[in-house]
């Protein structure tokens, strides 16, 4: 089986937050999280469920102090290029611009004038289908420059959500009027991927209240991915200008990530890194030191996952993009699906944030997976197997005979040309599978290690039959299974000085997501 691929009301009472678990919540009372177990899950439970989300909304759009706390414990700070003119700036900000509501056709009419953070989400169905549109050439050296932390109070919005095995991630995003775009001198392209508006993320996981990895994201789906928290570069607040380190002594020291010039992806460390290889030219961002720092901590709008907002948080509900229609018509799109202009993103509530937790009956098991981190973090394992610990979102029902299985992804880097750009890898699956048992929903099982010369990339859960063994019968045996989709890994060494993610044949994963079989 190989195969190879290229600020609202506070409330002390006891507040209940629904988890990507549809059996379960999380119910908080200052620093006290506990869980209330729901009835087993079937059609009407689940509709149920999400019908309480949206009824409570109200309720659990207010962040518990305990929530707060940890989402200050945590707080990052921003290092910015030395260059950087495009700053973030708070959504008000933005919409005074002058900012207009367009279609595909022009001015949406009867829209409001001018849009606000308290009318944006009444657009027409919400803004689906529209552009926050402004004059870039008028404004560029204007209000797209956004508002300096350095000189001007703005802010990053933290989505905290509570998720089931004692996982809180804290989602810390900074919107940014303007995103400059990379000038490609091949062949006299110029400005590749302008746009106005500007969402970017790092999400910091904990787990019983203590911080586990960070997530740094760029541009859809690059920066530096998932980092354990170990090996994050991180800053005390006694010397904040101090380069970062990952054996700070400081308990309350706190995670640094760069902020890319102009595109404000995030990385892990200064550098430059592509992003894209488009054949005939890439597309690079490239941090430093130097710049401004900002300690956010001071600066977070703490907000929870209802799946509506009102008041302040109206703008949470626009559904539309944020910033100018794109333009494609470069001769280069054939290679690149950006041109000069492409289209501002949407915001920041989205699937890759909110996973499950918007799911409803019917979803498919990818959207039951988003909203995972980067990578799943993995540890080198001594023994001569991999061990994968995990976690069901509810217990399947019991059939006897059936098992549980992993199949645990090997990577084998190809053999390349010195002409080659890019590395290509081939991959083989080892499984392993234990017996279903009645009413459990947590499972650990081990498998042989990835050959020599190979090393862990990726691992699934699925539902089978019967028994998986490497054998003669092994292909006919997964005839009878059923895998969620694949979750990359990365493996970290408990020694912290290996900063560098490791490639290994074997693996320990103790995996906090839920899986849906």
């Amino acid at each position: 089986m190989t195969e190879t691929v290229q600020k609202d009301g506070l409330s002390r009472s006891p507040i209940c937050h629904l988890t990507v678990l549809p059996q379960e919540r999380i119910c908080e009372e200052t620093s006290f999280p506990f869980v209330l177990k729901l009835a087993k899950p079937g059609t009407m439970t689940i509709l149920y469920i999400f019908t309480l989300l949206s009824l409570l909304s109200l309720v659990l759009s207010a962040p518990t102090p305990a929530q707060i706390a940890l989402a200050q414990k945590y707080a990052p700070q921003f290092r910015f290029h030395k260059n950087e003119v495009y700053f973030p700036s708070t959504v008000e900000y933005f919409l005074s611009g002058p900012v207009k509501a367009y279609d595909s056709n022009g001015p949406v009419a009867g829209a409001p004038f001018p849009l606000t953070n308290q009318n944006l989400g009444d657009l027409a169905n919400k803004g689906s289908g529209m552009y926050l549109t402004t004059d870039i050439n008028a404004n560029m050296n204007g209000f797209l420059r956004g508002q300096n932390p350095s000189s001007t109070q703005t802010t990053t919005d933290v989505f905290i959500a509570p998720k089931a095995n004692g996982v809180v991630d804290l989602y810390y995003w900074i919107f940014c009027p303007f995103n400059l775009g990379k000038t490609v001198s091949f062949l006299g392209i110029g400005v590749v991927g302008n746009h106005v508006g500007d969402w970017e993320r790092v999400t910091v996981r904990t787990v019983n209240g203590v911080a586990t990895s960070v997530d740094y994201h760029a541009h859809g789906d690059t920066g530096s991915g998932t980092v354990a928290w170990a090996q994050t570069p991180k800053f005390s607040s006694t010397s904040p200008n101090s380069p970062p380190t990952t054996t700070s002594s400081d308990p309350n020291a706190r995670p640094v990530a760069y902020v890319s010039s102009g595109s404000h992806g995030f990385w892990s460390s200064a550098g430059t890194f592509t992003y894209v290889n488009a054949v005939v030219f890439q597309l690079q961002d490239v941090t430093s030191d130097g710049g401004v720092y900002w300690d956010t901590q001071n600066s977070l709008t703490t907000i929870n996952y209802p799946d509506t907002y009102s008041g302040s948080l109206n703008w949470l509900n626009y559904a539309g993009a944020w910033g100018n229609k794109e333009v494609n018509n470069c001769w280069w799109h054939v290679f690149h699906d950006e041109c000069k202009l492409v289209a501002g993103p949407i915001g920041p509530v989205r699937s890759d944030v909110l996973g499950s937790a918007k799911s409803t009956t019917g979803a498919t098991l990818k959207e039951k997976s988003m909203g995972l981190p980067s990578q799943t973090l993995a540890t080198t394992s001594s023994n001569a197997s991999s061990t994968f610990s995990i976690y069901l979102d509810s217990a399947p029902v019991f059939i006897s005979g059936q098992t549980i299985a992993v199949d645990q992804v090997c990577a084998t880097l190809n053999v390349t040309t010195h002409n080659s750009s890019t590395s290509t890898y081939s991959y083989t699956s080892n499984y392993a599978s234990v017996p279903l048992q009645k009413g459990a929903t947590h499972y650990t099982i081990e498998t042989v290690p990835c050959d020599e010369g190979s090393f862990v990339s990726g691992y699934s859960m699925g539902l089978c039959t019967n028994s998986l063994s490497e054998s003669a019968s092994l292909e006919e045996d997964l005839e009878g299974c059923s895998f969620g989709p694949q979750r990359q890994i990365r493996v970290f060494s408990e020694d912290a000085s290996l900063i560098e993610p490791q490639e290994v044949a074997g693996v320990i994963v103790i995996d906090l997501d839920n899986w849906s079989l």
